[in-house]
């Protein structure tokens, strides 16, 4: 079944867990579907605040970190939280591995940062008319390449209120192979919300000092850098848990 609310259809029918929501969705862009997934909570009184998650490379919308926060986020926060596939992943593509020649084809894109920006912000637009959506408490959680294109997309849009970005930077094998150090350099200056930045010690896809450079480029009066020991891929549930009462306390109020 499918019902539609603006530019957003949703597919399907809701699954209900517990306490969480789940539903599929498509937004359209310049006659381009975007596939999503909205987790809620299963029972609302009032409007919730969004969180809009960015997955990594070769992940997809609803891959294990995505479910996780998304769930976590309904059921524990009592928020509503949203992903999107990227270009070439999930529904758009189905890539699983960064080592995929399509993956690096991806950043070979002349506009495959603005596009994305966009298709953000087309979803921001469609998710706000939802009644279940406080439009005026959004958040943003991205790591890797959600902090890749989510960083560009943080800066451009004004009703982000606050961000968990990270496990990027300036300098690296993964910035060499995408090209993005010039994206980030200029989107990092306009990054203005409260920010929680995730840097692993041990990153081998992108250095410790570059990271720590795009965390100074950084703009925002309220910015929290955190470092974990560990490989790019790590995350221990402690630095989960931090990112998410970041946003719970930003968006909260």
């Amino acid at each position: 079944m499918t019902t539609t609310a603006g530019a957003l259809a949703f597919l399907g029918e809701t699954v209900v867990e517990g306490r969480v929501a789940e539903r599929r969705f498509e937004v359209l862009r310049e006659g381009e579907p975007t596939p999503g997934i909205l987790w809620a909570p299963a029972a609302v009184s009032r409007a919730a605040p969004l969180v809009l998650l960015g997955h990594g490379g070769s992940g997809h919308k609803r891959s294990d970190r995505m479910l996780e926060l998304g769930i976590r986020f309904a059921r524990d926060r009592g928020f509503a939280a949203a992903a999107i596939d990227g270009p070439g992943h999930g529904d758009r593509g189905g890539l699983t591995s960064t080592d995929d020649p399509a993956y690096r084809a991806i950043w070979q894109r002349p506009n495959n940062v603005p596009e994305m920006v966009a298709d953000w912000r087309a979803a921001l637009d469609a998710l706000s008319e939802l009644e279940l959506i406080d439009a005026v408490r959004v958040g943003y959680w991205g790591l890797s390449m959600g902090t890749m294109f989510g960083l560009p997309f943080v800066a451009a849009e004004p009703r982000i209120r606050a961000a968990v970005l990270g496990k990027a930077g300036l300098t690296g094998s993964s910035v060499d192979r995408s090209g993005i150090a010039p994206h980030l350099r200029e989107a990092a200056p306009n990054v203005t919300c409260p920010t929680y930045f995730h840097v692993q010690w041990d990153d081998e896809r992108f250095d410790r000092y570059g990271s720590l450079f795009l965390f100074d480029q950084i703009a925002a009066a309220e910015k929290e850098l955190h470092t974990f020991p560990g490989l790019h891929a790590e995350m221990t549930p402690q630095a989960l848990e931090g990112s998410i009462a970041f946003l719970a306390r930003h968006l909260s109020a």
